[in-house]
This record gives C-alpha cells, sequence and structure tokens, in this order.
C-alpha cells in the first residue's frame, strides 16, 4: 500500500471511529477477581437511588398525605422500568463504563460521551449534597437547643463549615480509593444501622395510626400541590438505578445476582420510604406544613421517645456516608470504563495497588468540592435536569438495541417484546418532560450550558485524538484473529481488571492512533453506518473479523493497523 492510499484509508477510518456504533458488546474477562456479593451490590444499588426515607419528608408538606402517599406509584412509571432496563443491559454488558457501553453500541461514540458526561455530572452534583448533609446531622446531634453550633448553616463560621465538608470529602474518598470490597462491606454496616430505627419507628408508631390521615389534602385539593418540590423531591429519591452498572463488571456470577439484587433493591427502596411515611402520617397530628426535611427526628421522639430521635439523627449521618460512597464508585469507575472503550484517554482508566481508578476518584472528587457551595435545592433541580437528558439518550439505545440485534446474548432478558417496550417507556418519557415542564428556569439554564459543554468537550477530545496528544485504546476489541486482549496487565500494575497503567497507556500511543493517523488534523464527519454484525464463541459475544476492520475504532492490538503506519 503507497503513503498517498494509507493517509486516505485512515481519514476514512477517523470519520467511522467517530460516530460509527461499537462493533462488539464486551470482552468479560472470566478470571478476574469478583469484589462484590449479593448483598453488597444490593445495598450499594439502594444507596445509588434512595437510602432510605431521610430527605423524602417535603412530598408531605408538598402534597399532603394523600398525594405524598399516591406518589409512590412514580416507582411503576420510573424506577421498575429502568431497573429492568439496568439489569438486562448490564449483563449483557458486564463492564465499568455501564449505560455508555450500552449507548456506544447503539448509536456510537459521539453519543455515548453524552451519555457519560451527562452522568457524571449528574453523579457528581448528586454527590456534592452529602457531605453537606452529614455535617448537618452531626450539627443537629451535638448542638445544644439554645446554642448555634460554629459549624451551622445559619449563624455558623463559613470558612470552618467549608473546612470541615472538604475534610469529610477527602476522608470519604480515600475509603473509596482503598477499593469496592472495602466499600461494599461499610456499606452493609451502615445499611444495617440506619433502617433498624425506622423498623422501630413503624413498630411503635402503628398502634397511633388514624387511616382517616391519609387522606387529608393541602387547601385547593390537587390545585394547592406544590408540584415542583413534589416531583423533584420523588424523582431525586427513585433515580439513578443505571448508576449501579458501573459494578456490573465486578459482580460474582452477574447473570444471576445482578438482577436478583436489582429486584430486592427495589423492594428495599419502596418498602423503606412509603411505610415510615405511611406511618408518620397516620400518626402524627402535627400539621403537614411542619414536614420538612429531618421531621422524622422530630416525629420519632414525640411517637416514641428522645432515645429514638438520637438514633435517626445518627442513622441520617451514617446514610450520608453510604449514598457518598456509592455514588463515588460508580461515578469514579465510570470514568475508568470509558477509558477502556476508547471514548476518554487511556491514562483515566490508570488504577492503584487497590483496583480502584485513581484519576476518575480524583476528577469526582474535584466536582463535588467545587459544587458544594450551591443550595440543596439548586443542585436537585438541576441533577434532575441532567439525568433527564441522559436517560432519554438511555432509553432509545435500549430500544434501538433490541430493534437492531434482538438475538444479542442477554442472561437476563425483559419478558416484553420490542413494541411493548416502547408502550413501556412511553410513561417515564412522558415524565421527563412533565419533570421539564416543572423546573425552574435557571436549573433549565444551566443544564442546558452543561450539556452544551458536552458537545465542545467531545471535539476537543477528538482533536486531541487525532492530533496524537494522548493515546486513546479500546480495551474491549479483540485482535484480527477475533482474540479476547489480555486479562492482566502487562506492566507492574496489579489491577486485577487489566486496565492500562500511565506509561502502559503513553507507550500505547503508536496503536492506538496508528489509524487516525490525518494530515490535516480536521474534525471528523458525520456518519452513521449499519450495525454490524456478530458471533458468539467462548470468549464472549464479539465481532466477526471483518466487522471489526471495518469499523475503524481503535483496538487493544496493531496488528490491524500495520499496514497504515
Amino acid at each position: 500500500m503507497n503513503v498517498e492510499s494509507a493517509v486516505d484509508e485512515s481519514q476514512a477510518m477517523v470519520a467511522k471511529a467517530s460516530f460509527a456504533p461499537s462493533p462488539y458488546v464486551h470482552f468479560a474477562s472470566d478470571n478476574k477477581h469478583k469484589k462484590l456479593g449479593l448483598a453488597a451490590l444490593t445495598v450499594l444499588i439502594f444507596y445509588e437511588v434512595s437510602g432510605g426515607p431521610f430527605g423524602i419528608e417535603d412530598i408531605v408538606r408538598a402534597g399532603g398525605p394523600f398525594y405524598a402517599l399516591m406518589g409512590f406509584s412514580l416507582l411503576f412509571v420510573w424506577a421498575i422500568p429502568e431497573a429492568l432496563i439496568t439489569a438486562e443491559l448490564s449483563t449483557a454488558m458486564p463492564e465499568a463504563s455501564g449505560s455508555v457501553a450500552w449507548v456506544d453500541c447503539a448509536f456510537g461514540p459521539f453519543w455515548a460521551f453524552q451519555k457519560g458526561w451527562l452522568s457524571w455530572l449528574s453523579g457528581v452534583a448528586d454527590n456534592a449534597l452529602y457531605p453537606i448533609l452529614f455535617l448537618d446531622c452531626l450539627v443537629g446531634l451535638l448542638s445544644e437547643d439554645d446554642k448555634p453550633s460554629i459549624l451551622s448553616q445559619d449563624g455558623g463560621n463559613p470558612h470552618l463549615r467549608f473546612l470541615f465538608i472538604l475534610s469529610v470529602t477527602l476522608g470519604l474518598t480515600y475509603l473509596n480509593y482503598r477499593g469496592l470490597d472495602i466499600v461494599g462491606k461499610v456499606a452493609i454496616a451502615i445499611c444495617l444501622m440506619s433502617l433498624l430505627p425506622f423498623v422501630l419507628f413503624c413498630i411503635f408508631g402503628a398502634a397511633k395510626v388514624n387511616p382517616a390521615r391519609w387522606l387529608e389534602q393541602p387547601e385547593g385539593g390537587f390545585w394547592g400541590v406544590n408540584w415542583r418540590l413534589l416531583l423533584n423531591t420523588f424523582f431525586w429519591n427513585i433515580n439513578f438505578w443505571e448508576s449501579a452498572a458501573s459494578f456490573s463488571g465486578e459482580v460474582e456470577n452477574p447473570g444471576r445476582n445482578y438482577p436478583l439484587g436489582m429486584g430486592i433493591a427495589v423492594l428495599l427502596v419502596f418498602f423503606s420510604a412509603f411505610v415510615p411515611i405511611l406511618i408518620g402520617t397516620g400518626a402524627s397530628t402535627a400539621p403537614f406544613s411542619e414536614w420538612t426535611d429531618g421531621y422524622f427526628i422530630s416525629l420519632s421522639k414525640e411517637i416514641v421517645g428522645p432515645w429514638l430521635s438520637y438514633w435517626l439523627m445518627l442513622g441520617s449521618a451514617l446514610t450520608n456516608i453510604g449514598m457518598f460512597e456509592a455514588e463515588m464508585s460508580s461515578d469514579s469507575w465510570q470514568i475508568a470504563g470509558m477509558a477502556d472503550r476508547g471514548i476518554l484517554p487511556a491514562f483515566l482508566g490508570a488504577c492503584n495497588q487497590y483496583d480502584t481508578p485513581t484519576l476518575g476518584i480524583l476528577l469526582s472528587a474535584s466536582g463535588i468540592v467545587a459544587l458544594c457551595w450551591m443550595s440543596f435545592s439548586e443542585v436537585v433541580d438541576m441533577l434532575n435536569l441532567l439525568f433527564c437528558y441522559g436517560q432519554a439518550i438511555e432509553f432509545f439505545a435500549f430500544l434501538y438495541l433490541r430493534y437492531a440485534k434482538p438475538d444479542m446474548p442477554r442472561p437476563f432478558r425483559i419478558p416484553i417484546g420490542f413494541y411493548g417496550m416502547c408502550i413501556v417507556l412511553a410513561f417515564p418519557l412522558a415524565f421527563i418532560v412533565v419533570i421539564l415542564y416543572f423546573s425552574s428556569m435557571s436549573a433549565l439554564v444551566s443544564s442546558v450550558v452543561l450539556t452544551g459543554l458536552g458537545f465542545v468537550l467531545y471535539y476537543m477530545l477528538e482533536y486531541a485524538r487525532v492530533n496524537h496528544w494522548c493515546a486513546f485504546v479500546d480495551r474491549y476489541a479483540g485482535d484480527d484473529n477475533n482474540n479476547p486482549p489480555e486479562a492482566t496487565p502487562t506492566g507492574s500494575s496489579s489491577s486485577s481488571r487489566g486496565t492500562l497503567t500511565p506509561n502502559e497507556a503513553a507507550s500505547s500511543s503508536g496503536i492506538a492512533l496508528n489509524h487516525l493517523t490525518s494530515t490535516t488534523g480536521s474534525f471528523p464527519s458525520l456518519s452513521f453506518p449499519s450495525f454490524t454484525n456478530f458471533t458468539k464463541n467462548q470468549q464472549g459475544y464479539q465481532p466477526l473479523n471483518s466487522s471489526l476492520a471495518a469499523s475503524g475504532r481503535p483496538t487493544s492490538s496493531s496488528s490491524n493497523y500495520q499496514s497504515t503506519a
């Protein structure tokens, strides 16, 4: 092959690499050490989504007991479809990039990057709340009634408050750095410690329930409901199921444990919030306008006694730790997974001696610190919108994969056909429109600006790719003989997942970028080739050789691109 034809071919492959759907699903490593059993997975999913009834009290203030209890029907509209989709595609593609891999296989890396960007942003914004809530719980637990704490939000020292929040963030980040297995064990202990007082609250409070109070509505009935507060609070407490997909590659026997863990987590999310609201609204004689954040603590003191209120306050603080750790894990592993797929630079996938993605953790922690100055309502409004945009992409990717690749191996499959799933997903898509309608203008503007920034960042990365500024290596692609990549790295890293170390990433730039050589450095053009064919063998679900060669995506093998060197 002469030089001119090689350059022409490599430029054509640049265009395909940027927007073509991924020509394979995954290469699952069978011999890697799995860190999460069923119990740890279930608890991490629970903390990704809800964490219990803490923070859900505002739904009673917004709509009264009747609309608060009726609002739990949103679980059937949003949470259950999202959980089922996550279970199906996570078992089909058990890898750290999670939902990014699903979008990549459907629509290519452009939309996969947008999905990853939106998921990461909403996750980091969500995680920025937990150190603040943890501090507020400690202030309430340790402060005297007539004397404000120096760390309180009102009347405290803002500089000391920020330093404490920063210290909490760094301490919890270090726990995440030490390994997902430790995070899972800590989450189980926190779950038992924080939910047990609610079990006691429900047992003691059941005798004082007056069912007639469940029918109480705000003045004006339906039109008197604060729908923005009600829907945003509910939505915040029943979303982020798909974030748990980043754990799927670390789960023992994912084909069995992941759907089972997801199902148990759905029940845990529902009963841990619905039953305390049911008992609390039925047993309390106070006007529901008093139901604000932390009201369960006051209510437990009224119904049971002071000893339970202190336990609930401690449980609330611990719950914020559990939710922080779960969210931090999924955010950081998603970054590493996107690097493994060649969507982000390879060095972002490097792991430390504890087999955790160091740079992914640092990036997520930096985002948390940057957002911790925002108010609670501002963060919730913004992250809900960002999450809605990402979920819309995910739902359409799921439908596309069901239509284009109905025979793709799925260890767990929702027992509903393509057209049935179109009907099922019509409801959560309509709910996204409702959330948009009730969002504040400031949240809409900030979410649109941040979404647009994702487009800019993608093209900046593409420019870095074609100009060889850093390596982009797709470690889930096999070589031209359909052999999987190495299960363990060749360097000195102890990582069991086979992610590149920084030195390996730097040395692999010739492999990753040979097929992207361009004399102009111009951006790729839009093209959407047809979905490629698959073959199934003992290594996993992979592309036919011709499909991989035609896709133009970077792989972990240099043999495909020797002719263009």
